[in-house]
């Protein structure tokens, strides 16, 4: 069965390349932490936000902690310079975003983080944005600024450390590395996943060669 043969040797290969690729991975993350991935500096940011403004804060999906979250950002400026900045506060957990109108929010934020100019990451696997409900699929600066009435492109403020919220109860909060602080999103699954990731590929080729040697076995090509 030549065809067969030649089947299970490509899914052999590629299996393999796939456990390999997880296991390199799961060293990768062994050896250095996610966090020096990057070379953007972390700055002490201090900003006062714009409560005036008749919309509400927007909210991008993403995850943290492999948990869905739901990311707040708000306009604001810069109290050193001046800039307009679109500012992440904090992030609400679960599937179902939380909406905050801008009047609601306390008048300064300040953290440890980064202050950069961030384009849309365009992805193919995005759902669709709705703008009307404030809800982002993907973070889009100049996309948010004009939904809040605003013209521009502004700046971009990500904490290093977010906070993000219970979704049902505000109260409850948790401190966690904010993933999308960077240019680069750190990657947010835990070493010990990739590894568990390269466990099943490798089992999967064992056990095409196991229904490949046993296939052949029983109709009598193989003989030991």
């Amino acid at each position: 069965m030549p065809v067969l043969s030649v089947l299970s040797a490509i899914s052999l290969v590629i299996l393999f390349m796939l456990g390999s690729w997880q296991y390199d991975r799961y060293s990768e993350k062994m050896e250095r932490p996610e966090a020096v991935q990057t070379e953007e500096p972390v700055l002490a940011i201090e900003i006062d936000l714009d409560r005036d403004l008749p919309g509400s804060v927007q909210q991008v999906y993403g995850f943290a902690d492999s948990e869905p979250i739901w990311r707040r950002y708000a306009p604001g400026r810069v109290k050193d310079t001046g800039d307009r900045v679109l500012v992440m506060i904090e992030a609400t957990g679960g599937a179902e975003p939380v909406a905050a109108p801008l009047s609601t929010l306390q008048a300064t934020v300040s953290y440890e983080g980064t202050l950069t100019r961030k384009e849309r990451n365009e992805s193919a696997f995005n759902a669709q944005d709705n703008p009307d409900q404030d809800q982002w699929y993907a973070l889009s600066p100049t996309l948010m600024w004009t939904n809040l009435g605003l013209e521009g492109t502004p700046l971009v403020a990500e904490p290093v450390i977010m906070t993000v919220r219970n979704a049902a109860d505000l109260n409850q909060s948790r401190l966690t590395p904010n993933p999308y602080a960077y240019s680069k999103p750190i990657d947010p699954l835990p070493p010990e996943r990739h590894f568990g990731y390269a466990l099943t590929w490798w089992g999967m080729a064992l056990g095409l060669i196991g229904v490949y040697v046993a296939l052949h076995r029983a109709r009598g090509r193989l003989k030991f």
